[in-house]
């Protein structure tokens, strides 16, 4: 592993914060918030999300993390008086699209808003609240992620959702939407959307990507009729949104944790948030997943799991089982994933330990192997990651906790390399 010389003259180790990038390795936003999704583009240009009060703000970077002034930078929201909380940031041939979540009369619904390149609202995309969802969706009451986002490679906009009804039971649902914002009608029979259940059961569906021949890859979790474990499910479905039973088993990939299987959970403990927060899909097409699970200590380890491309678990990764990563005495969880040009596996969340939340950022070899990547980590979370051109890793997230005192939006930059 090369080690190379900081400003001071010490070595720096990949994970390492970049002492060049913004000011002392870090990007930080007066304002109470987090920072919620990161992107950055082919010049290694980063884009921010976050959320701040009821309304989210986006913001513009250059690569080495200084702000750019010529970006009009807008705090925005998805309907007038809602609650927006942004989910994911996505860039759309050259306009910049936010997902997300708007809460309004109690009603929480999947939004997607649009700007133009230099920051402004996209006035002719508009503000697009998806209201075909059930009439009865219900604030969240768990950490679970509501929705999430992608782009197939017509620009179409796919939008996974996991909405919890009145009766507390789930019901995903993947809308897609022209380019141009609009309900695309060639999808689900005319509808716009199809619903998500995994082994025809209620599922928890809200992370989808694309495979290079346009394949939709949904991700997330199912429960046993009369058992109390979930299940981490994936499935794919063929462009027209037909469940494609040549993957896995019949449509269905379910990854399952030997440690998980020796005990039985209470289940408000397993609906208390979400087991699967993320998929990706690798240059070959084989799929990773990344959440948490259980571990043989007893507390909560980050997992990453991956499969072939058609469902079949990766011999190739951690000898085919699923990765968990411990850290003595904390209870953690990944929220995000990023995959470098060499194959490594960027993952990153938040650890807890006795009520206080903790930065989380680990890295994996392509082959599964736990590289050493982290270091001290600081109070506060990790949401989302992006690698520059050059190999660089940004996360975003915030300092501080809730349980401790405010929050406030953070960008990390770590050595890559």
């Amino acid at each position: 592993m090369e080690l190379k010389s900081s400003d001071n003259g010490q070595p720096r180790n990949p994970g390492d914060l970049d002492r060049t990038f913004a000011t002392d390795g870090r990007i930080e936003i007066s304002e109470r918030g987090t920072a919620n999704a990161i992107t950055s583009d082919q010049n290694g240009n980063l884009y921010l999300v976050s959320q701040i009060g009821d309304r989210f703000r986006l913001s513009r970077y250059f690569v080495d993390g200084a702000k750019d002034e010529r970006f009009v930078e807008t705090t925005w929201n998805f309907e007038d008086g809602d609650q927006s909380r942004p989910m994911r940031l996505l860039l759309q041939d050259g306009k910049i699209l936010v997902i997300g979540e708007s809460l309004k009369a109690g009603v929480l619904r999947p939004a997607v808003a649009r700007f133009n390149a230099s920051g402004s609202p996209d006035l002719v995309f508009g503000r697009k609240v998806i209201k075909t969802g059930p009439e009865d969706a219900t604030p969240n009451q768990f950490s679970y992620k509501f929705v999430d986002g992608c782009l197939q490679k017509d620009q179409k906009i796919l939008l996974s959702t996991a909405y919890t009804l009145q009766s507390g039971r789930p019901l995903a649902r993947l809308f897609r939407l022209q380019a141009t914002g609009e309900s695309d009608n060639n999808f689900g029979e005319g509808q716009g959307f199809i619903d998500i259940t995994f082994h025809d059961r209620d599922s928890y569906a809200n992370d989808v990507q694309i495979q290079s021949n346009g394949s939709i890859i949904v991700a997330g979790s199912w429960r046993y009729d009369g058992e109390q474990q979930r299940t981490r499910t994936v499935a794919r479905y063929t462009v027209e949104g037909v469940l494609d039973n040549t993957f896995g088993r019949a449509g269905y990939a379910d990854i399952f944790v030997p440690e998980e299987q020796l005990e039985k959970l209470q289940i408000t403990a397993l609906l208390m948030d979400e087991i699967v927060s993320r998929v990706a899909v690798q240059d070959d097409d084989k799929i990773i997943i990344a959440g948490y699970a259980k571990g043989s200590d007893g507390l909560r380890n980050g997992l990453l799991a991956r499969l072939e491309r058609d469902g079949d678990i990766d011999n190739d990764f951690n000898q085919g089982k699923p990765l968990l990563i411990s850290r003595s005495l904390n209870d953690l969880a990944f929220h995000s994933l990023a995959i470098q040009p060499d194959g490594k596996i960027v993952a990153v969340g938040k650890g807890t330990m006795a009520g206080v939340t903790m930065e989380l950022y680990e890295r994996v070899s392509e082959k599964g192997e736990i590289d050493r990547f982290s270091a001290g980590h600081s109070v506060g979370d990790c949401t989302d990651v992006t690698i520059q051109p050059e190999g660089r890793v940004v996360i975003s997230g915030s300092s501080g906790t809730s349980a401790v005192g405010a929050r406030y939006p953070r960008v990390w930059g770590r050595q890559g390399r």
